[in-house]
């Protein structure tokens, strides 16, 4: 018998969506995919490809709730939920939460969580705060969640204490499109190799900075030390190992990091952070999302 369902839970990031039919245990009954918010011009087609998804869900159940996070509550998204403060618990979150009507149904989408941090400047997250909620202990923990733009939090207990972007993936993509340091010209797409291995231990035992380092992707070229074939995954370990420095610097020793993404990335920078000598641990970003989400329904 199929279980019934609780509620719709939506992850609705820049890149993708997820649109999950979820039970009262927080169980996945079923799940299908959408494109992602800067793929879509407009609310109309926000909408539109909103119910195309999980329309027939609400015809079989027309009270479920419809809870969503991301960059659908952004000022590109569908209905503006604007950024609760850090430090933040999951009841900031659900304080903030913008509730609405569509087509007879309830809406309910979370804010994000902006900071102010230790050097004065702003920074802001739209979806990863509820994957960090989702997979939380409630104990004083760092989370990296590695993506286009990574994010790093830490958390005291079971608040959002601060946090910070880097913009590695993106950066990633951007030169190795656009600069000569590849030939040809490609997206990175690395493996935790070797190269990629003295990558991150050149960016940690070097006081240079990632703008320093990178031509050295083109000086090991010219001077026979690589070729072609091993630029890309010494480059992004150049990137990858000034990130985490950076962090490292910023948020101190920590027993234990959790990486929360996509399978391919966290195995990344676990590689990445065996070589500054920390521990980590995996999750997938798909059961954060989900556990999140979960908890958010159970808070409302």
């Amino acid at each position: 018998m199929r279980p019934k369902p609780a509620f719709i839970g939506v992850d609705w990031g820049t890149s993708n969506a997820r649109f999950l039919l979820v039970d009262d245990a927080g169980n996945l009954i079923e799940q299908r995919g959408g494109p992602g918010i800067g793929q879509i011009a407009g609310r109309e087609r926000i909408e539109e490809i909103c119910f195309d998804s999980i329309g027939e869900w609400l015809i079989q159940s027309p009270s479920l709730p419809v809870i969503m996070a991301g960059m659908v509550g952004s000022n590109i998204g569908w209905h503006l939920a604007d950024y609760a403060q850090t430090p933040a618990k999951l009841d900031e979150i659900v304080n903030g939460i913008k509730q609405f009507q569509s087509r007879g149904h309830d809406f309910y989408i979370a804010p994000g969580l902006s900071t102010q941090r230790s050097d004065g400047l702003p920074d802001v997250m739209r979806g990863e705060e509820i994957q960090i909620f989702g997979v939380s202990r409630g104990h004083d923990a760092l989370f990296c969640l590695p993506g286009t733009h990574s994010k790093w939090a830490a958390c005291s207990g079971d608040t959002i204490t601060e946090f910070h972007t880097a913009l590695t993936g993106e950066l990633l993509d951007l030169i190795g499109r656009n600069s000569i340091l590849l030939n040809p010209r490609r997206p990175v797409r690395a493996a935790a190799d070797h190269d990629f291995q003295h990558g991150i231990l050149t960016a940690k035992d070097t006081a240079l900075g990632l703008e320093s380092l990178l031509f050295t992707v083109r000086s090991r070229q010219i001077s026979g030390e690589i070729h072609d074939g091993q630029s890309e995954n010494y480059l992004a370990g150049l990137a990858i190992g000034c990130e985490i420095r950076s962090a490292t610097m910023l948020y101190g020793a920590h027993q234990m990091i959790t990486l929360v993404g996509s399978p391919d990335l966290t195995a990344l920078y676990a590689a990445g952070l065996d070589c500054f000598g920390a521990q980590s641990e995996q999750v997938s970003g798909d059961i954060a999302s989900l556990a999140g989400l979960f908890k958010l329904y159970q808070s409302m």
